[in-house]
């Protein structure tokens, strides 16, 4: 089969490889339909060290995914041949500590598609997932809706984390999951939400999505510019870069008492923070790993129409161009917001 792979920092090559076999009685074999970019995909091809841990190439990346059902274990009841489905990327042991607690995300002994040593992604052909992992896509939502549910859950995901967020909100980093925190925040009634990022296309988006301001802080001092508009400061901001630039504005944004809710991961894994701000205007800094048991949840509501994000998905390629895929996406190249590849 056909593999997008990532053979090392911005190179990547369209190869065939061995196709995946069902291997256990709940095992679903899966021909991909579309794949989506997502940034920590973006992250294993600008960088070989994210997060203080080293990408080990050849990969193949991909967590975003809507496939159709080739074949099934014995054991499988739920779906069945030509079925549509939307892959559930994380797959938790159910047994552990984590689990038993209701934190599949923090799974002891979690396995992540498209996670460099961990599993093999679906930027493939095919993949094989558990039954569990495979959900039934809604007739009424197209497959590129399917994938885009994805960061959708995340942003649930951070909200649910973030509780009520107050009256002014600020979203920092305008990519596909900050979007997502937009109107997801919207469909909350979560009041005046700013945003920024250094792409203006991308803060045009926020617009789109619902931000009453956006700026570009490489273009101004977002921070002059939001606390002009909220002298008191913002009791929540989500920050969704990873930019430590950026940590720092929602150090600076939050108010007394307030949260920021860290949804961007950082390519180091060490990031200095200006605690002396942190500790005097005792904010908290609550950490988001992915999304729990919030995919569904994403697939029903842009189902029924109370969330669009269909737009998000502005480019489209071959599994031929996946090379051109990558770099448009990373360097953020013709007012991208969501590349997918489409097999």
């Amino acid at each position: 089969m056909r593999a997008a792979v990532l053979m090392g920092v911005r190179k990547v090559e369209l190869r065939d490889v061995p196709k995946p076999e069902i291997k256990t009685p709940d095992g679903v074999l899966l021909r991909t339909a579309v794949a989506g970019l997502c940034g920590s995909d973006l992250h294993y091809f600008i960088a070989d060290v994210v997060g203080g841990e080293r990408v080990r190439y050849p990969a193949i990346a991909g967590h975003e995914c809507t496939a159709v059902v080739e074949a099934v274990g014995p054991a499988v009841k739920n779906v069945k041949p030509d079925d549509r489905v939307a892959i559930e990327p994380s797959i938790s042991c159910g047994t552990c500590d984590q689990c038993l607690a209701g934190r599949f995300n923090t799974c002891r002994n979690i396995r992540f598609l498209g996670h460099p040593g961990e599993l093999d992604g679906c930027l493939a052909e095919y993949v094989v997932m558990p039954e569990r992992n495979c959900l039934r896509l809604p007739a009424r939502l197209t497959l590129t809706e399917g994938i885009l549910a994805e960061p959708l859950s995340i942003a649930l995901h951070a909200l649910r984390i973030a509780g009520p967020v107050g009256s002014a909100i600020a979203v920092l980093g305008n990519g596909p999951i900050g979007l997502c925190v937009v109107l997801g925040a919207m469909r909350e009634d979560a009041g005046k939400i700013f945003a920024t990022d250094k792409s203006d296309a991308r803060a045009a988006a926020a617009r789109k999505a619902g931000a009453h301001w956006s700026g570009n802080p490489d273009k101004e001092d977002v921070v002059r510019s939001i606390l002009a508009q909220q002298p008191l400061g913002l009791e929540t901001v989500f920050e969704c870069s990873g930019d430590p630039a950026a940590i720092d504005q929602a150090v600076e944004l939050v108010k007394p008492g307030g949260q920021i809710i860290q949804v961007g991961i950082p390519l180091d894994e060490r990031v200095l923070l200006n605690f002396r701000k942190l500790r005097r205007k005792e904010i908290a800094i609550k950490n988001v790993r992915r999304q729990n048991r919030c995919y569904e949840k994403a697939l029903d509501l842009v189902a029924d129409r109370e969330v669009d994000i269909a737009w998000l998905g502005t480019h489209a390629f071959k599994p031929e161009d996946a090379q051109l895929a990558f770099t448009v996406a990373a360097d953020r190249l013709d007012g991208v917001l969501k590349a997918s590849i489409v097999f």
